[in-house]
């Protein structure tokens, strides 16, 4: 990729780049919590203007401008000043980050077998892979839930966006999405439920299916890792005990996301401890 960016752009564009990419995904980020709030208010994501959660006051334009908006108002509401969650400028900035970081991978990819279309599209996969990948984890966090209204049609995308980039092999995408969730859907067989629920299984199948079978069963690894690691810092704290829930689709989506950067790498390093 670096020759249709890199090789076309000077550095002051790239920045210029980088900063409008950065503000698309504040904007991205600012959709995000809608759909996390509404979805799981039980409301319709589209229609219906955006309102103070406490006192149903309407938002104008000045209160809907991503972060800056929650600066200027000191992170209150301007008609109650009850407290704006703080979920509002988080998953903003993060998304805005990760957006500027998918661009940035791109850009300085060496992969010159695609064609300029194909890359497009391979970059605007990861800003999708990466929003869904936010919305699972933000909502898992505070709920306690991997709901199919967003596995689901992430899974149709994922299949359908691998199968025209063609840039991972159709069998391993299927076999990774199979092999992932017959991991857990053993686990939730075994337990009777207890271990995971019906959404590890299909978070399981999505990272297959977005990351292909080896990427996918190292970041299964990678979020088995990065669980064990929490909740041992929690148990050693006192924060937690071995009664205390832990929304692992957190961990899930973390290790989906470092792939996806990192895929290539991590896979060596990770066959590596075997050979």
């Amino acid at each position: 990729m670096s020759r249709f960016v890199l090789g076309c752009y000077t550095d002051f564009t790239m920045l210029l780049i980088g900063t409008t990419i950065f503000f698309i995904g504040l904007c991205v980020g600012s959709f995000l919590n809608v759909v996390l709030f509404r979805t799981y208010e039980g409301q319709s994501v589209i229609v219906g203007r955006s309102k103070c959660r406490t006192c149903q006051r309407p938002l104008n334009v000045g209160d809907l401008i991503p972060v800056l908006s929650y600066i200027f108002l000191k992170g209150r509401c301007r008609g109650c000043h009850s407290v704006i969650a703080w979920q509002y400028p988080v998953v903003e900035i993060a998304t805005g980050i990760l957006f500027v970081l998918v661009y940035l991978k791109g850009s300085l990819s060496l992969d010159v077998s695609l064609e300029p279309q194909e890359l497009l599209v391979l970059l605007i996969r990861d800003w999708v892979f990466v929003s869904y990948l936010i919305v699972i984890f933000v909502y898992d966090l505070r709920h306690m839930l991997i709901i199919d209204r967003f596995t689901i049609p992430a899974m149709i995308f994922a299949v359908i966006v691998n199968l025209w980039l063609g840039t991972i092999p159709l069998w391993s995408v299927l076999a990774g999405g199979f092999v992932l969730a017959f991991f857990f859907w053993m686990q939730f067989f075994s337990s009777k439920g207890t271990w995971v629920g019906g959404g590890d299984i299909r978070m399981g199948a999505l990272m297959g299916l977005m990351l292909g079978l080896q990427q996918g069963l190292v970041a299964l690894f990678l979020s088995y890792l990065l669980g064990a690691l929490v909740s041992l810092f929690l148990l050693t704290t006192g924060k937690a005990d071995r009664k205390t829930p832990i929304p692992f689709g957190t961990f899930l989506a973390v290790g989906t996301v470092i792939m996806l950067f990192a895929g290539k790498p991590i896979l060596g390093w990770y066959l590596g401890l075997f050979g």
